[in-house]
Order: C-alpha cells, then sequence, then structure tokens
C-alpha cells in the first residue's frame, strides 16, 4: 500500500489505487468500495479518459472478490469492448496515413495517440482510450498543404505548427510540420532547434510503425504535456501515456542516456517535468529506476490538483505559468 497523500481525497486515492491495479503496479485495493463508491470511480474513469483500462483493473480485482455492481459492470464492459473495436479502427487508419505519405516519399512519424498506446503493456494496449491522429513530417507546410488537396480536401485547415487532414469525419488528423509549443517564440526557437538537430531520432522503425525513438519520445512528450497543461487541460490519461514512455524508456536502458535536466531545463520546463515525474510517482507508482529527474512535489501537486479538478483555471495558470500564458493572449 502507498502513502496517503492528505491534500487529495479519499476518493482520489482509491481512484489511484484502481488505476495502479489496473497497470500492474498494485494486486489489490486497500478495501472493497461500496455499490455508490464503485459509481464515483466509474465516474471518475469518465472524467480522466481511463475507462477501458480502468476496466482491466476490475476485471483482476475479481480474484479478490472485489466485484462492481452487475449493471455497472456490464456497462463498463461494453464501453471497454467499444473502446478496443476503435482502437483498431485508429490503428488501420493510422497505417493508411502513413501509407499515403510514404507514397508521396514522405517520411512521418506516429506522436501520442496510437503511438503512446504502442507502449502500454499487451494488456493494456487496445483498451487505451484514442481520439485523434498525430503525425510528425519531413514536409513543410507548402508540402503537405498540396498532400491534402490530392486526397480531394478543398479547404485546408492548418496553423504555425501543423496542417489538418479531413479524410474521416469522426477522426482528426493532425500533420506535423514543426514542433513547437504555444506562442512563444523563444521557447519555440530552442525547442525547434533541439528537434531538428535530433531529427533522425523522430524517425525510428517500430514493426509495422514509425515513430519517435524511446528517448526522444519522452523529451516530445514533456513538451507536449506542457502546452496542453497550459493551453487545454490535460487528463491522466495523458500521463498515463507519460509513465508507459518512461518504462518504456527504462526497459531499454536510455534513462541516461541524455541530459534531460540540461535539454528540459533549456527548454524553460524543468519545474514542470520535475512536477510530472512526481505525479507520475504518486498515482501510476513511477519507480526510481524509471524517473529521469528528480521529483518536485510542490510543482506536481500543484499539477495534480488541476488535473483532478477536471477544467483549467486560468487565473491559477497564470499567477503559476505567467510568461507562457500572456503569451497565449497574442492574436
Amino acid at each position: 500500500m502507498f502513502p496517503k497523500n492528505t491534500n487529495l481525497t479519499y476518493m482520489e486515492q482509491l481512484f489511484f489505487e484502481l488505476i495502479r491495479v489496473s497497470i500492474g503496479q498494485l494486486d489489490c485495493l486497500s478495501r472493497g468500495p461500496e455499490p455508490e463508491e464503485w459509481q464515483e470511480l466509474s465516474e471518475m474513469a469518465h472524467e480522466q479518459q481511463m475507462v477501458g483500462v480502468c476496466y482491466r483493473g476490475v476485471q483482476a480485482l475479481f480474484e479478490y472478490g472485489l466485484r462492481v455492481p452487475q449493471d455497472l459492470v456490464i456497462d463498463w464492459m461494453s464501453e471497454a469492448e467499444q473502446i478496443e473495436e476503435r482502437n483498431d479502427l485508429m490503428n488501420q487508419r493510422c497505417a493508411k496515413v502513413q501509407e499515403m505519405l510514404g507514397d508521396r516519399a514522405l517520411l512521418s512519424s506516429v506522436l501520442a495517440g496510437q503511438g503512446a498506446a504502442h507502449d502500454y503493456a499487451e494488456t493494456l494496449r487496445t483498451l487505451r482510450q484514442p481520439d485523434g491522429l498525430d503525425f510528425y513530417t519531413n514536409g513543410s507546410q507548402e508540402e503537405l498543404i498540396a498532400f491534402v488537396k490530392r486526397s480531394g480536401q478543398q479547404e485546408v485547415r492548418k496553423d504555425s505548427q501543423q496542417v489538418f487532414l479531413a479524410m474521416w469525419d469522426d477522426t482528426e488528423v493532425r500533420l506535423h510540420y514543426r514542433i513547437g509549443m504555444g506562442k512563444n517564440p523563444l521557447r519555440n526557437r530552442k525547442i525547434r532547434q533541439w528537434f531538428a538537430k535530433n531529427r533522425k531520432a523522430l524517425f525510428v522503425r517500430d514493426g509495422e510503425m514509425t515513430r519517435p525513438s524511446a528517448t526522444m519520445n519522452v523529451v516530445y512528450m514533456l513538451v507536449r504535456l506542457y502546452w496542453q497543461f497550459l493551453y487545454k487541460g490535460i487528463t491522466l490519461r495523458e500521463l498515463s501515456d507519460c509513465f508507459f514512455a518512461l518504462k518504456r524508456l527504462a526497459e531499454k536502458g536510455g534513462v541516461s542516456t541524455i541530459n534531460y535536466k540540461k535539454v528540459l531545463g533549456g527548454f524553460g520546463i524543468l519545474g514542470f517535468a520535475r512536477g510530472i515525474i512526481w505525479v507520475l510517482q504518486e498515482v501510476f507508482g513511477l519507480e526510481e529506476g524509471m524517473q529521469i529527474l528528480e521529483p518536485s512535489e510542490s510543482q506536481g501537486s500543484f499539477i495534480l490538483r488541476e488535473v483532478m479538478a477536471g477544467k483549467r483555471n486560468v487565473l491559477r495558470l497564470l499567477l503559476r505559468y505567467p510568461v507562457d500564458l500572456l503569451f497565449s493572449f497574442i492574436p
């Protein structure tokens, strides 16, 4: 049993136990939830986009006699099956887009999403809740716009980092030609220079998929997490992605491959990254051998509080990260 954090509610602690059971970091809950508590745990799983992963924990707890009320477990199982079907479809679409880009002599690398799911244990891979598809390419904005138009799309949506491919009504496809973060030009220049210098590591063949190397993937995820945390908000699903990315990194012996403190400090996100390590330790049971940085409880407790709140508090974020938030108001 892991130590209780007095800054969290009892149900949040119980939910974190369920997550740990689900990912194999804990055998059983500290006690069997009451029926109304199971309902609350299910609601938290929905809010944090962890329905499928937590269902694996529900299955594991059957062995210990901890059973979810029948009506709820039937609904939970049905949703988990739908997630598995959706993942199968998304994997097919992911492969299709990579094939299309390759036919146009464009390199592509699967980021986040289906790429992140690839790091999960086999028993969990199809239960990660999918969303859109993200690819980093070696094409320019102009080349990607031309590619999108050749697919039959007349109106092309784009921004300073990506071009959107509208092949399917229910799936957003984002083709990135830059890796950056928000609108802070100083941070973006440093980030883009580093990724450009290490571009080869963005395109590594992994089975049937091309995606970033284990080291590159962790750096990219932390940059992406910072950007999403400030401007969109994140859930425990994104943090789960980071946990499994670090696990992959540790298994490949890459925890000390580069000086993460220097790299992330150069990007200006070292404090945030140390906070993420603390959250992963607190929620998912991130082991010391998987930690690329020293955890920061002060940063991490702030991040976790915002994540569990379920919505962005712009004022609190502005007080904690004033420079980047102010840049976000620039048209």
